[in-house]
């Protein structure tokens, strides 16, 4: 009977500490394309960094414009695009950017093969991920600074996911793409030429965590989870190429040689620290200005949070 007893208690006991133990947070995360621009939370994910600090992280894809508006309504937690959330912050909206993982995009223009310049791109047609992203935004001053007008001397046509733009290329739906690795690597590889670098003539922050100031404000706990994941995948890239590059090959399918060729290509590109910079922040802002799409009282302060980042960096100490 006693032996009965200490069975039921100490069953008991299990349970109540299993109840007790918090279980991971379910977390969604969106993201505008399977590419490379999109490594970090893909680290995170893949070797098991969200997990390790307590969130259980669906990363989903969507185009920005839509996944901005989930975000708003609450259909997902956070979104990557650290580019859609400024622009959004800066006209009002409830948001705000807290990260960033890369520090120029990485994007190279690859045209078909009649084309030998930017130049010759005039009157073509340049393939891209959408309308109003990063990737619109780093071609059009990419273009401008080699001397077309974009709103003039080409046709920007938004595709979707890059691999669609890949697709489009290869049958000449399109005259030229703007694409990250693995696609870019892929192409150059094919003999397509790489007329630009969008990293050697923009600096904008790239890729970056936003999320909405009612989560920051009620749910820090939870950001500054996300944030040391992601903290940690930024140092495993640029401290561990054999693991990053093992990320690369089964998350994109490719063989261990196109792989590390892109890991290549984008290593030095990634923040050091995740913390976002205002100077870029600040031009992007300006080309809003410009535009006259945002009032111009409107500073790179009053769309980012920097408290987290800071707060975070600080807990997980140094490297």
């Amino acid at each position: 009977m006693i032996g009965l007893l200490w069975i039921s208690f100490a069953a008991f006991a299990v349970s109540l500490q299993a109840q007790e133990k918090p279980g991971p947070e379910k977390v969604r995360i969106a993201v505008a394309t399977s590419s490379m621009a999109f490594l970090v939370p893909f680290v995170a994910k893949d070797l098991g960094l969200y997990a390790k600090h307590g969130s259980e992280v669906e990363i989903i894809q969507m185009r920005p414009n839509i996944a901005m508006a989930a975000l708003i309504s609450g259909d997902i937690d956070y979104v990557e695009l650290i580019g859609s959330i400024i622009r959004g912050a800066a006209k009002g909206l409830a948001v705000r950017a807290i990260s960033t993982s890369i520090k120029a995009p990485f994007f190279s223009v690859i045209a078909q093969t009649k084309y030998k310049s930017i130049k010759d791109l005039k009157g073509a047609i340049v393939g891209l991920t959408s309308i109003g992203g990063t990737n619109y935004v780093s071609t059009r001053l990419t273009l401008r600074k080699l001397g077309l007008d974009p709103d003039k001397d080409v046709k920007l046509l938004a595709i979707g996911d890059e691999k669609l733009m890949y697709d489009a290329f290869k049958i000449g739906r399109v005259d030229s793409v703007v694409v990250a690795p693995p696609f870019s690597v892929q192409l150059k590889r094919e003999g397509f030429p790489i007329l630009a670098q969008t990293a050697d003539y923009v600096t904008i922050p790239f890729s970056g965590l936003g999320t909405t100031i009612e989560r920051i404000k009620n749910n820090r706990a939870q950001v500054k989870k996300l944030l040391k994941a992601e903290i940690e995948a930024l140092r495993l890239i640029q401290t561990n190429p054999a693991g990053t590059t093992e990320v690369i090959r089964k998350r994109f399918h490719m063989d261990e040689k196109l792989a590390r060729e892109s890991y290549d290509v984008v290593v030095n590109s990634f923040s050091r620290d995740g913390r976002v910079p205002l100077d870029g922040v600040d031009i992007l802002l300006q080309i809003e200005k410009d535009a006259k799409q945002i009032p111009a009282t409107v500073t790179p302060q009053m769309v980012v949070d920097a408290s987290l980042i800071d707060e975070t960096l600080k807990e997980m100490g140094p490297r």
